[in-house]
């Protein structure tokens, strides 16, 4: 649950000096607990807008709508006047306004409960001993005197004008608050049923990410690098419709069969893993592996192999013909015959590639980055809220530690044992689910790898059904599988698990899980694993 002052720093813009005195005042005088807002700005369904000044949650009692008048404010003859100026409105009009559009918002969220939401005034620039007497003024103002006492104004006031009768059933309804105040804005290559950039939309890219794309007239090979969250792969996304822009045939190839998948989906059609591409050609060319068994049962040899006779030329001629510019997306994770196949594909045409190498999981896997003349790192990120983000950068190969200290966007689940983990599991997605969260916005990630994964190889987690990241219904469903198979992809609410059971660089696991999450995390582990974690040692873990 979001407390103190929003913005923290200072207010949103705005020309009122009131507005900015009243931030102010609540930087220095919140009472603790408490949640405020400056500027939160809604609108409904039915286009009905509205804002509030000041907005201020009070926990167990409700939330205050402060209505700010700066100047001089005086009545004469009945009549509300600011610098010797008839106010056009009633002091508390706007607000009240602000109150019915701010109810239908949340009952159009689904809030079953709604707080009960109080209307005040504040006149920052005016003094008074003597409050106004207008009948729903009264115990409802605040004046300059009361700016350096805020926090005693501000309880009186919550005492006076919130009632004890209905206290809040929990404190979500806070979170719904900050959630439409909007604290962090993540424009992301979103899969399943989040919201999707067309390919012919005009996609909100940074100076940086259009000059990237500003280079494909300039340079036929371009390696890209960024840490996560950057928008590489919404990047070559791009890239492709810039090539097909151009009478070019482009090629997305990756490593995971999910990310594959989910581009198709998205509408990238000519979009493979490095091997499914090699499978493929090696069909088409009637040249039959592993004594002819299909592609589901070869083990990793043939797979190599796969990549290998693929790369020759009787087979990968149609390939040719097909594709004349080549998109490489977590190129640090293709492997060497996999870029022999990359390099026989492009030839001397087109090649552009995507990487972050602190993602890489092989250490026996590198882009080979003589392939490319030119290169362009991304800096700025979008994925992760930052503070997440920046806890995960402490799982980077050589990164500091940071002070431990509380994090809103990931929390800590422990459990007792092993035994415990999928009852756990299960009630963090339902959670999820009862908190408005659709099954296509969830992912469970277990650190584990393939073979030693048991929550996420199943059917269902609980009894909550669950498809593997590559399925075709996945961009429906809640998705349990390893970290390594959804990489590149990404989901609002993500639950990292089986943290014990993947010791081999438990670093990049635990770093490319969190990375994954557009909104926050939860981590579902045992006593005796997040003990192991002296990253995790600033959050608090629940049961």
């Amino acid at each position: 649950m979001p407390s103190g002052l929003y913005p923290r720093g200072s207010p949103r813009p705005t020309t009122s000096r009131a507005e900015q005195k009243l931030h102010e005042a609540l930087a220095r005088g919140l009472p603790q607990g408490w949640t405020a807002w400056h500027s939160l700005r809604i609108r409904t369904r039915r286009a009905f807008e509205g804002e509030g000044d000041f907005v201020i949650a009070v926990p167990k009692r409700g939330a205050i709508l402060l209505e700010v008048k700066g100047g001089a404010i005086e009545v004469r003859d009945g009549r509300w006047l600011q610098n010797g100026k008839p106010l056009p409105k009633m002091p508390r009009a706007q607000a009240l306004g602000f109150r019915q559009t701010l109810l239908n918002k949340l009952k159009e969220l689904g809030m079953g409960w709604i707080p009960y939401l109080a209307v005040a005034v504040a006149f920052p620039d005016t003094p008074f001993s003597n409050p106004p007497g207008q009948g729903d003024l009264q115990g409802a103002v605040i004046g300059q005197q009361d700016l350096p006492y805020i926090g005693d104004a501000l309880r009186e006031m919550a005492a006076r004008l919130l009632t004890d009768k209905y206290p809040p059933r929990d404190a979500k309804w806070i979170d719904v608050l900050h959630a439409l105040w909007g604290e962090t804005w993540t424009p992301r290559l979103a899969l399943g049923d989040r919201v999707r950039l067309r390919e012919d939309e005009l996609v909100p890219l940074d100076a940086d990410q259009l000059a990237v794309l500003d280079q494909v007239d300039q340079n036929d090979r371009l390696l890209v690098t960024g840490g996560p969250g950057t928008g590489k792969t919404l990047l070559a996304r791009d890239l492709c419709a810039r090539f097909a822009a151009r009478d070019r045939k482009p090629v997305l190839l990756c490593s995971t069969s999910a990310l594959a998948a989910g581009l198709r989906a998205d509408g990238l059609e000519a979009a493979w893993t490095v091997r499914e591409l090699a499978a493929d050609l090696l069909e088409e060319a009637g040249v039959k592996l592993g004594d002819g068994a299909p592609r589901e049962s070869w083990d990793a040899e043939t797979w190599d192999l796969a990549a290998e006779r693929a790369s020759e030329d009787s087979v990968l001629a149609p390939a040719r013909e097909r594709f004349d510019a080549v998109v490489v997306d977590e190129a640090q994770d293709l492997a060497d015959l996999d870029w022999a196949l990359v390099r026989a594909l492009a030839g001397d045409r087109p090649l552009w590639a995507f990487m972050d190498e602190g993602q890489g999981f092989w250490s026996d896997r590198h882009c080979p980055r003589a392939l490319f003349p030119a290169s362009f790192r991304l800096l700025a990120r979008y994925r992760c809220p930052e503070p997440l983000a920046r806890f995960a950068d402490q799982y980077r190969e050589g990164a500091e530690r940071i002070e431990p200290g509380p994090l809103s966007e990931l929390r800590v689940v422990s459990v007792t044992d092993d035994s415990a983990l999928e009852m756990a599991v299960a009630a963090a997605i339902q959670n999820a689910l009862d908190d408005g969260a659709r099954a296509a916005d969830i992912a469970v990630l277990s650190l584990a790898g393939r073979e030693r994964t048991t929550l996420c190889a199943g059917e269902s987690i609980g009894t909550i059904s669950v498809r593997r990241a590559d399925d075709a219904s996945a961009t429906e469903s809640v998705i349990a599988d390893t970290f390594l198979r959804f990489k590149g992809l990404e989901r609002p609410w993500i639950i990292v698990t089986e943290l014990g059971r993947g010791s081999h660089r438990y670093d990049v696991r635990m770093h490319v899980a969190l990375t994954r999450a557009t909104v926050g995390c939860v981590l579902v582990a045992t006593a005796e694993a997040i003990g192991g974690d002296g990253r995790l040692g600033g959050i608090k873990p629940t049961d």
